[in-house]
């Protein structure tokens, strides 16, 4: 399998990035034939905290500030066209709502 770069950055890079912010999604955002990628870090309670709060008052402003507080590398398409950003932070959500759970009695 031949390794390919994701946002601009190699394997050694990305796991610099792992191991500087963390737990890191790769978001994709497809438009007819084009793909566009986006690397987030998990937001942590600080973040989910504010950015809810935000998005109280403002939806695309909470969009926002959850994306400026998890993204860590977007292709430039991303980083120069709101929409792509707001289309790219759903695949955080995406993400927090990948989680299962489940309970038994003991």
């Amino acid at each position: 399998m031949e390794n390919q770069n994701i946002c601009g950055l190699n394997e050694t890079e990305i796991m610099e990035l792992k191991a500087k912010h963390g737990f890191l999604v790769v978001g994709t955002v497809k438009q007819g034939e084009a793909e566009y990628n986006a690397i987030f870090k998990e937001p942590d309670f600080k973040t989910l905290e504010a950015t809810g709060s935000i998005a109280k008052n403002n939806e695309i402003r909470g969009t926002k500030a959850l994306y400026d507080n998890c993204i860590i590398k977007a292709d430039p398409e991303i980083e120069t066209r709101d929409f792509l950003k707001l289309k790219s932070v759903e695949c955080v959500a995406n993400h927090m709502n990948s989680f299962s759970t489940s309970v038994k009695n003991l």
